[in-house]
């Protein structure tokens, strides 16, 4: 067998402090900010499984700022956040993604159906752009509005954020991130979405978009249980290869996110609905395996299976861990346990 990063297999709680009296609900995803704290976006579901917008008032708000060390900062977020749009609330309905970039932005994303805007806030939660907008979809031929966004890389540099759009179309778009004037899309295989079949198209959530350690895009066709590698070129991308994972898996698809392991040896892929974390060789474009995201065989307690859903994850630049956002169970941390 190929070297290949190990993780431990005890899922460890990850402990946050939270003020008296207050609550967070299932997590949906998380981010380090460049100063190292860490952002966690949260969402009560009560009983039924139905999302509360907004949320009753002894949780805190959506977006909650801990310090590396677990400690509460701050909160911000929700309906009366930031301002409607044709008296339609632009806050997600329900909170799906957040993305930090290395200028401290906080990029925000929805997956209930009328959530078709991109919302970008400065470190203290001031709304700076909105891309799309809530209630107004837009399809694979759109350059204005948007189909379900989930995801996004901000090219700092270029003043470009690449957002993967989404639950309801079938691509990745881009546009200038302080203006939001559109700049490029492509669908599967880096031809224009809306040309292609179902079968050779990217399926629906586009799930994620992320920078490889060589600048190349990487794209979580999440129910095609596939990801693409891209290199930009002018006006567009140029498609290079794709990994199979898990072939076959149904539920939600096997292909949730990505993380890139200081190195640039290894890709990371999230599997929500296997609940793995499998290992890609980023040189042969190969899976060398996998490491389970849940605690087996047996046990005492009276709790479920495993943490379902393994929505997404974070890679601990710090440890190399990786946080994983369980949206039934909180987050979770499972441990890097070297290379061989």
């Amino acid at each position: 067998m190929a070297p290949r990063p190990r993780f431990s297999p005890e899922i460890e709680q990850v402990e946050l402090k939270l003020p008296p009296g207050r609550k967070m609900g299932g997590v949906l995803a998380v981010d380090f900010s460049p100063e190292g704290d860490l952002l966690v976006l949260h969402q009560h579901n009560p009983p039924g499984g139905e999302y509360r917008y907004p949320p009753s008032e002894d949780y805190l708000p959506d977006v909650v700022r801990f310090s590396a060390g677990g400690e509460f900062i701050d909160a911000w977020g929700g309906v009366d956040h930031i301002p409607a749009a044709d008296g339609v609330p632009q806050w997600p309905a329900g909170r799906e993604g957040i993305e930090c970039d290395t200028e401290g932005n906080i990029w925000i994303f929805g997956y209930a159906s009328d959530d078709d805007a991109v919302l970008k806030f400065s470190p203290s939660g001031e709304l700076l752009l909105r891309l799309g907008q809530r209630g107004r979809a837009g399809d694979d031929d759109d350059t204005r509005f948007l189909g379900g966004p989930t995801s996004c890389y901000h090219d700092v540099e270029r003043r470009e954020v690449f957002v993967s759009d989404g639950y309801r179309n079938h691509r990745v778009i881009a546009f200038d991130s302080d203006t939001g004037e559109f700049k490029r899309m492509w669908g599967a295989y880096g031809r224009k979405p809306s040309e292609m079949s179902a079968e050779e198209g990217f399926g629906s959530p586009v799930h994620k978009v992320a920078a490889g350690p060589d600048g190349r895009l990487y794209v979580c066709d999440r129910i095609g249980n596939r990801i693409q590698e891209f290199e930009r070129v002018p006006g567009g991308a140029k498609f290079l290869r794709e990994v199979e994972i898990a072939p076959g898996t149904q539920n939600w698809g096997s292909t949730f996110d990505v993380a890139f392991p200081e190195g640039g040896r290894f890709m990371y892929v999230c599997d929500g609905s296997n609940i793995r974390i499998w290992v890609v060789d980023l040189v042969a474009f190969e899976v060398l395996g996998w490491s389970t995201a849940y605690d087996a065989t047996e046990g005492d307690d009276n709790r479920a299976r495993h943490y379902s859903l393994v929505h997404r994850f974070r890679l601990d630049p710090g440890t190399g861990d990786l946080l994983l956002c369980c949206t039934s169970q909180g987050l979770r941390r499972l441990r890097f346990a070297g290379i061989r």
